[in-house]
């Protein structure tokens, strides 16, 4: 992952010790082995929730272990920001692309199609046409049908805890959140590597 990241960022990049257990978490999850997996109580068949602050790196490492996937199982990465940005902009279609992938049209293109969202907390409640919207929020419930119905994998980067995300998107999608996907916490010793 380091010569991948020195080539992705930088000579100057490189992973640091106090995130050894989320890196390790992230190998067990990755490769299915199946001892790592029983010891972090990780869920090959559920996605990844990456929770820590500001800078400790959960997008940087996302990005970095799509590089090792298969094409076939290379997830699709998309800021919420920006989902909820193209929301204000088209409406609708815009839920409809990343929350159920046309599932109801079978665009086999996209019908599976996992994705990692970015930033889980940094959207605003965005509105088309005079319609307010959660959009993230809207996406995960849709996104939980997929999970349930199709086995299809999401995972997340947020700065929120559980109690916040609670608070920001409802009890509902805090719930759908804990069945879709394993939690991964960055420690508070992680260091903000942005310097």
């Amino acid at each position: 992952m380091e010569i991948k990241g020195k080539i992705m960022y930088g000579q100057h990049f490189k992973l640091y010790q106090e995130d050894n257990h989320v890196l390790l978490q992230f190998y067990a999850y990755f490769t299915g082995d199946e001892d790592l997996c029983k010891h972090y109580d990780i869920n090959v068949n559920k996605g990844l929730f990456l929770s820590g602050k500001t800078g400790v790196g959960k997008t940087v490492h996302m990005k970095l272990v799509r590089q090792f996937l298969g094409y076939k199982d290379r997830f699709r990465m998309k800021t919420c920001q920006q989902l909820s940005l193209e929301y204000m902009d088209q409406g609708s279609p815009v839920l409809m692309n990343f929350g159920r992938n046309y599932v109801d049209y079978v665009d086999h293109n996209t019908i599976n199609t996992s994705y990692c969202f970015d930033d889980l907390g940094t959207e605003d409640e965005v509105r088309h046409f005079g319609t307010q919207a959660n959009a993230m929020g809207q996406v995960i419930l849709m996104r939980y049908n997929l999970f349930q119905t199709r086995q299809v994998l999401t995972h997340f980067t947020s700065n929120l805890t559980a109690d916040q995300i609670e608070h920001h998107y409802g009890e509902r999608v805090r719930s759908r959140l804990r069945e879709m996907c394993n939690w991964i916490q960055y420690t508070a010793e992680s260091p903000d590597k942005r310097k």
